[in-house]
């Protein structure tokens, strides 16, 4: 037995070196398509759709914050706060882990994890989300931008009026429609600058990190790997996102309010 398992932290070990390799090395990313026009067209990716998917068939789904999240997260049943880790793993289920959605069980640990990478857009910004983007909110309504939850943009775009923008999203550790409770997972039309929440700032995970090589072992280490080696990996990838990635303005998507 401790053979087996010193061969099998020694495989995750050389996963963990391979794909940090890839993240460090951008040729490993999926190549871009170019059309005959001499024109790079960048390649829409399916993760968003995969993401949102998902997150719906959790819908209705009530437990105790001891949960199949938590267990996935700390492995093993804990009670914990869990909105984070909701969005987490089903960034993991879709094979965004590490490389668009960062495995985390705070909500600022989130944002921050976005911010370093120039992917954060405050909500006073003219960025308009995007279905599969990350929305952070501030539920003591204190005038801040501290953020207490997190959820995942179902639709893209703005709904409801110029006055009372509204958007779609999903999560977890939240209250069902008629706000019974908190241990459910809901998609609702929230407002902006709601009585319950108001929404802080967006994030536009990068998804094209998600294919080729880099993604697929992204998401193998995070599913074989030992917790001692994924948490070295995970600060190796890190401190490389960060030293590589600097900050950058998406445009942004002009979509009407209705």
């Amino acid at each position: 037995m401790k053979k087996r398992n010193i061969f099998l932290r020694l495989i995750s070990l050389v996963l963990a070196l391979v794909t940090t390799f890839c993240t460090a090395a951008p040729s490993f990313a999926a190549p871009e398509e170019t059309p005959s026009d001499g024109k790079t067209e960048v390649v829409e990716s399916s993760i968003p759709d995969k993401i949102v998917e998902i997150a719906r068939a959790q819908i209705g789904m009530y437990e105790s914050n001891a949960n199949i999240f938590t267990e996935w997260y700390y492995g093993y049943p804990t009670d914990a706060y869990w909105c984070t880790i909701f969005v987490s793993w089903c960034g993991a289920q879709a094979g965004a882990t590490g490389s668009a959605v960062p495995k985390r069980s705070t909500v600022d640990g989130m944002r921050q994890w976005y911010i370093k990478r120039g992917y954060y857009y405050p909500a006073t910004s003219d960025y308009v989300p995007q279905k599969g983007d990350i929305v952070f909110m501030n539920t003591a309504l204190d005038g801040t931008d501290d953020v207490h939850h997190v959820e995942i943009i179902t639709e893209s775009g703005f709904f409801g009026t110029k006055s009372n923008p509204k958007i779609k999203c999903i999560g977890g550790n939240t209250s069902n429609l008629n706000y019974e409770g908190s241990e459910y997972v809901t998609e609702k039309t929230r407002p902006v600058n709601g009585s319950r929440a108001v929404m802080v700032g967006y994030a536009h995970p990068p998804y094209e990190n998600c294919e080729g090589l880099a993604g697929i072992l992204h998401t193998l280490i995070d599913s074989t790997m030992p917790s001692f080696i994924k948490l070295i990996y995970s600060k190796i990838i890190t401190l490389i996102q960060i030293l590589q990635s600097p900050a950058q303005t998406a445009p942004s998507p002009e979509v009407p309010v209705e």
